[in-house]
């Protein structure tokens, strides 16, 4: 997935102990040329509301089920210290965030309105990506969000923190409503179950194109937080397709019959959700001379302090 211009930044999880994370100031240039012009200084990338599905699951999921979940959407804002220092399209520069991991399934409670909790399987195949792209991904259509070179790759492992690589979603009500309540109804054929949850997870750093990311350090990390995972889709478009590698556009259904069927959260065999997430980078502080599994605790909390809430447009 790497291109030539990436530099490797792969870690060995048991390479060296690591201490507890720490807020990481990461230089960006969204222009993506060499020589530092157009540097910022940023502590998180934002993307907007998203989509995200997860293939393999719905109200009615065993324990012990295995789930991918898969996560598309544009950035929205790099910020420092809670200041906003980018806007996505500022000055002609876009980009937008694709993910995929897997999960299983831990707990469902049952009962009208059941809570289903999974955990994140960091033995099976991630991906984490921030693409360069030339204009604002389509939610819709579910196209664009691969359309141009990744600038920053990762892959999803567990902490060790608490709540780390946990999702969590409670189904609020049985009632079906539309499934697309943002602006246009655009797909009348298919209502939803209403609830709300959210994740929790850890990315490692593996790859970085270094005219975009110049200072990222190999023992960086990137903190994915997401505050929100909501039924029905109230502040953007449900995506007709998703990418289920992070390198081939629209090869996995989306909002369609065939994935979600007549019933989100039901009728399956999948299920879409309303996505809010925030990235914040973190640093592994390393030095204690006895080698021993990577562990970075504490670092969800420290994590969801960075997480600010956005008064957008799309909101």
């Amino acid at each position: 997935m790497l291109k030539k211009c990436f530099t490797a930044v792969a870690l060995t999880l048991t390479l060296a102990w690591a201490a507890p994370a720490s807020a990481l100031d990461v230089i960006f240039d969204p222009s993506g040329t060499p020589g530092g012009a157009g540097d910022i200084t940023i502590d998180v990338l934002d993307p907007t509301v998203g989509n995200s599905i997860a293939l393999n699951a719905s109200a009615l999921s065993t324990v012990g089920s295995q789930v991918t979940a898969l996560f598309q959407a544009n950035l929205g804002i790099a910020s420092l210290n809670g200041t906003q220092v980018f806007a996505n399209g500022d000055g002609g520069f876009f980009f937008t965030v694709v993910a995929g991991f897997h999960e299983v399934v831990l707990a469902n409670s049952g009962g009208l309105f059941p809570t289903v909790t999974l955990g994140l399987d960091a033995t099976q195949p991630s991906f984490f990506d921030v693409y360069a792209v030339p204009a604002t991904a389509d939610n819709l259509n579910g196209t664009g969000f691969i359309a141009g070179a990744p600038v920053l790759s990762g892959v999803f492992i567990n902490s060790g923190a608490p709540g780390d690589g946990l999702t969590t979603f409670t189904f609020t009500s049985n009632t079906p409503v539309n499934l697309d309540a943002f602006n246009t109804d655009n797909y009348p054929a298919i209502d939803t179950l209403s609830g709300q949850g959210s994740f929790t997870t850890t990315v490692l750093v593996t790859g970085k194109n270094a005219n975009y990311f110049p200072t990222l350090a190999l023992n960086s990390t990137l903190a994915l937080v997401t505050s929100q995972l909501k039924l029905n889709y109230t502040q953007v478009d449900p995506s007709f397709c998703f990418s289920n590698n992070g390198t081939t556009s629209c090869n996995q259904p989306g909002a369609q019959l065939v994935s979600v069927g007549a019933l989100n959260g039901s009728t399956g065999p999948n299920t879409l959700f309303q996505t809010d997430a925030s990235a914040a980078f973190l640093a592994v502080q390393t030095g204690v001379p006895e080698p021993a599994t990577l562990t970075l605790l504490g670092l969800g909390g420290l994590a969801a302090g960075f997480r600010r809430r956005r008064n957008r447009a799309t909101k």
